[in-house]
């Protein structure tokens, strides 16, 4: 009996926890979730937030570099005004190749972890605690 209580606990708290990381996303979308296939998606690559009715100022382009850092491309490395910078660092884990989260490391306790979603139209949703945020992925980086 012991056992069971257990592993019933184990079971409620990682529904809790992955329920966080699932957040918005829902079908039609389809996740993305090997590991290799959001390491490639992000890899070298910038995630474009467009703004949005509700949030016309909300635009940010994060280069996913390889080797974990993660950049504000803003207006690029060479700007004299509006430079790129290193604003923490990103990650992709999961369970033996499956189930993957990439990791959003800004510092400071500022951590967050999403499910990446294939939208069908050329868009993709990074989905996690904090909402759904629906993005572009310009490839090869650069500003978006």
């Amino acid at each position: 009996m012991k056992k069971l209580l257990l592993a019933a606990s184990v079971g409620i708290a990682l529904v809790s926890m992955g329920g966080q990381a699932i957040g918005a996303c829902i079908a039609p979308s389809t996740r993305v979730i090997l590991i290799a296939d959001v390491n490639t998606l992000l890899t070298g690559n910038t995630v474009c937030s467009p703004p949005t009715a509700s949030q016309p100022n909300f635009l940010w382009q994060e280069l996913h570099q390889a080797g974990g850092a993660l950049v504000d491309y803003k207006r690029g490395p060479g700007h004299a005004v509006d430079p790129s910078e290193t604003v923490g660092t990103w990650s992709v884990t999961g369970v033996s190749g499956t189930r993957a989260v990439v990791t959003h490391n800004y510092g400071a306790g500022s951590t967050f972890g999403y499910t990446v979603w294939n939208n069908g139209n050329g868009t993709h949703s990074f989905c996690g605690g904090n909402g759904e945020f629906v993005t572009r992925i310009k490839t090869g980086g650069g500003a978006c």
